[in-house]
């Protein structure tokens, strides 16, 4: 992610203060992100689009199992730590960050190259070319997550929304080009899944590049032995909070959906899915860097006094602005989506009402994850994941087959909705046992 999100500390309330050419840059890339699926949704049509999405949604499923994904809060910890250090040291922590990550990287490239086989063989509606494409786009993306850190850890988010404009820029005229070729068909869902890759790889040229002008990286020293076990604390990561993470919020119940449905019907769920993702990603960023400052400078005497008091006022603006949004995406998909992606993409507008409602709960609820993702993770959190998962798993398999679609998503709303509403009874308590105390 580009911009932070709000953190409430003991007695404060940081909030980001975006510029409006940062601002812009992030508005800009997200108009271009859409218009770049909008294309290749109307042009590839229900089926062959659920290949496209399914193959970019089964390279990602290996990632957290190798450990080769960073994490915001992860990313946040190296760049603070960066950020402290001076400009050699930096440097140094760079290149050790890049040689960690190497390992997992390449540990992704083999469990990528050993599963595509069985899963093209699983789902039996998918070939190994798309596979191959975007495992090729996830591991750019993935290493290019390695660079920005490194930008991030020097506080230049202004160059990061540049990349990331960038990069949606050259992935809206790849998409283009791809639609001037006479190729039609399975050729142009390589076409389109190429280029996101193509456009990755240059941002991450991109990225390299400034990071070299910025760091002093042949003056590079290496951090000493205190400094590389912070380094080490901060990149590990326990695997099984991230897999049961992934299955509730990645949307685990595509397995089962890819088992027992038809290409077309990958595609209308993924369609809801990505735009109940982006609504679900844009609502805290939305609110922290712009209603909160805006409100604020218009009210400089509404300031929180202590942290409890900034949570609350925080989750309350979540309310009032993800519950309007949502029940508008509710009422008006059917125009929305027939508008944009064309009538025969109608069948997605059930889902993605469903959806919406898990996603109207889970933006409320990011206040509360973001509080407890600065603080060591819990048990009782590891145990609201682990029913989140089960509740995914075991609802999936048997409503997916009877239901379809509509099964999917209700098993991946009742399982988000679960951990959504948990996450924020630990968060309350927690703050109730410390006012307490």
């Amino acid at each position: 992610m580009l911009l932070q999100h709000a953190n409430a500390g003991a007695g404060r309330h940081a909030i980001i203060r975006a510029g409006f050419w940062r601002l812009s840059a992030i508005g800009v890339s997200v108009l271009l992100g859409f218009c770049s699926l909008l294309l290749v949704a109307r042009s590839l049509g229900p089926e062959l689009f659920g290949q496209y999405a399914f193959a970019l949604w089964l390279a990602t499923a290996a990632v957290p199992v190798a450990g080769a994904g960073m994490s915001a809060l992860t990313s946040r910890t190296i760049a603070n730590i960066q950020s402290r250090a001076k400009p050699e040291i930096a440097a140094g922590i760079f290149y050790f960050v890049a040689r960690q990550r190497r390992y997992r990287l390449a540990l992704y490239c083999l469990l990528d190259l050993l599963l595509i086989v069985p899963c093209a063989r699983f789902f039996g509606n998918i070939t190994l070319v798309p596979l191959l494409l975007a495992g090729l786009f996830t591991l750019i993306h993935l290493s290019g997550g390695i660079v920005a850190t490194a930008l991030r850890g020097l506080r230049r988010f202004d160059l990061l929304a540049a990349i990331h404009l960038l990069g949606a820029a050259t992935t809206l005229l790849l998409v283009l080009l791809s639609l001037q070729t006479v190729t039609s068909g399975i050729n142009q869902v390589y076409l389109f899944l190429l280029a996101p890759a193509v456009a990755s790889m240059l941002t991450l040229w991109a990225s390299a590049l400034c990071v070299g002008k910025l760091l002093p990286l042949k003056q590079a020293r290496k951090p000493g032995m205190e400094l590389k076990e912070q380094l080490a604390r901060g990149l590990r990561s326990s695997l099984l909070p991230v897999i049961l993470d992934v299955i509730v919020w990645q949307h685990a119940e595509l397995i089962a959906l890819g088992r027992a449905r038809s290409t077309a019907d990958l595609g209308y769920y993924l369609l809801s899915v990505m735009i109940s993702g982006r609504v679900m990603q844009a609502l805290p960023t939305l609110y922290t860097t712009c209603i909160l400052p805006l409100r604020l400078r218009i009210m400089p005497d509404r300031h929180s006094t202590n942290a409890a008091d900034a949570y609350r006022r925080t989750t309350l603006g979540m309310v009032w602005l993800a519950l309007p949004v949502c029940a508008f995406g509710v009422a008006f998909c059917p125009s929305l989506i027939s508008w944009c992606f064309g009538a025969a993409y109608l069948p997605a507008v059930m889902p993605l009402r469903i959806l919406l409602v898990a996603t109207a709960l889970g933006s409320i609820s990011s206040t509360s994850v973001t509080r407890l993702a600065n603080e060591e993770r819990k048990r009782a959190q590891v145990w609201l994941s682990a029913v989140g998962a089960m509740l995914t798993l075991a609802l999936a398999w048997p409503l997916s087959a009877s239901a379809g679609m509509m099964g999917a998503a209700i098993a991946s709303a009742i399982a988000q909705c679960v951990c959504a509403t948990g996450t924020m009874v630990i968060c309350i308590r927690k703050m109730r046992s410390r006012k307490a105390s």
